[in-house]
Order: C-alpha cells, then structure tokens, then sequence
C-alpha cells in the first residue's frame, strides 16, 4: 500500500500568492505608454548631449 501525501498550502500572511496590483489601482495604459515614450525621449537627448550635441555647436548663430 502506498500513501501519496500532497503538501499543504500554508499561507502566514494571509495574502493572495500574487503580488500584482489589481487592475483598477494600475495606471491607463495610454498613461504608461506616454511616461515611457517621454522617459526614452529624455535619456536620448541626454546622451545626444553628452556625446557631442548633435550637430547644434554651441547654440550659437
């Protein structure tokens, strides 16, 4: 005879095994879209600027 012993699920918290917000506490999707598109386009002109401008000497005429 054998006996096939199944584990316990043992929660301590007692909060859910997920640890995703739901998704009415999550941002738009259109808003993350936006902050993400905004963060790369910042980091480019950064970089642009680090490396030596982009062509624009100085901002001067």
């Amino acid at each position: 005879m054998s006996a096939c012993a199944e584990p316990l699920e043992v929660s301590m918290t007692g909060s859910p095994p997920h640890s995703e917000a739901p998704d009415d506490e999550r941002a738009p999707r259109w808003v993350r879209i936006s902050a993400t598109t905004a963060f790369v386009l910042v980091v480019v002109f950064v970089v642009v600027h680090v490396a030596g401008g982009g062509g624009m000497t100085g901002h001067t005429p």
